[in-house]
């Protein structure tokens, strides 16, 4: 019989592989001389999805976060 995974361990993991797709954009943008101008927008970009993600997550601040955007 196969075992489901965990809500926690699921989202562990979708995190970690999260992680290291974002590393690797900030690395390749901050090599290049040319994509330097879009840290500031990937970095509010991941902040709001960092956001949205928690407000998702905790259903008690999903209405207030919402009417936010």
């Amino acid at each position: 019989m196969i075992r489901k995974r965990g809500r926690m361990r699921r989202q562990l993991i979708v995190f970690g592989s999260a992680f290291g797709t974002t590393a690797e954009l900030a690395q390749g943008m901050w090599r290049s001389k040319s994509g330097r101008w879009m840290v500031p927008l990937t970095i509010f970009l991941c902040l709001t999805g960092l956001v949205l993600t928690l407000a998702a997550s905790v259903e008690a601040l999903a209405p207030f976060v919402y009417s936010i955007f």
